[in-house]
């Protein structure tokens, strides 16, 4: 009886102390700048990279670390989902990118976004108002801004705690536009 008494504490004990010594990452990614389902003034996917980079819109990142290392440092995957007209054209995860706790600001290359409209708006050359002209037409592309295809766009922006730890969960910046 003492026996059971004693295993059964040392389990009630193991799992208090793991939630005391458990990693807990609270935080929130948002995007500011942009209403959704805004129709946008950005023709291709290069002008849309540079009003990022302008600070016309903003990915915004926050978030706090407990029993995290002695810096709170924590390692995300950055994943980018991309739907055009409730298709989906593109997902991707770039992997191990450390971050420090704080408030700040990711730059829209820490995503694959606008690789992903630059790589649809050449895989989509009859939406574009620009004919491509063969059989050079992937060197065309690279050298020319081609317009984005006219339609809806659903970006969904995540940074997800590398696993081994309980990192809670980070709701993902979401964020529609229309291209008329």
């Amino acid at each position: 009886m003492m026996k059971k008494i004693s295993i059964l504490l040392a389990i009630l004990m193991s799992f208090s102390l793991s939630d005391i010594l458990a990693q807990k990452v609270d935080g929130r990614i948002s995007i500011s700048g942009f209403q959704n389902g805004q129709t946008l003034k950005e023709a291709t996917a290069v002008d849309l990279f540079k009003s990022f980079r302008d600070g016309t819109y903003k990915i915004n990142f926050s978030y706090k670390a407990d029993n995290v290392g002695k810096r709170g440092l924590v390692v995300f995957d950055m994943k980018t989902s991309v739907r055009y007209n409730g298709k989906l054209i593109s997902e991707t995860t770039r992997s191990n990118w450390p971050w420090l706790p704080g408030d700040m600001f990711v730059p829209i290359e820490s995503f694959d976004l606008i690789s992903a409209l630059q790589k649809f708006t050449f895989d989509v050359p009859s939406a574009n108002v620009r004919e491509i002209k063969k059989p050079d037409s992937k060197q065309y592309a690279r050298e020319t801004d081609l317009p984005l295809p006219k339609g809806k766009y659903e970006v969904t922006l995540q940074m997800i705690g590398k696993p081994g730890s309980d990192f809670g969960t980070l709701a993902p910046a979401r964020f529609s536009f229309e291209v008329k």
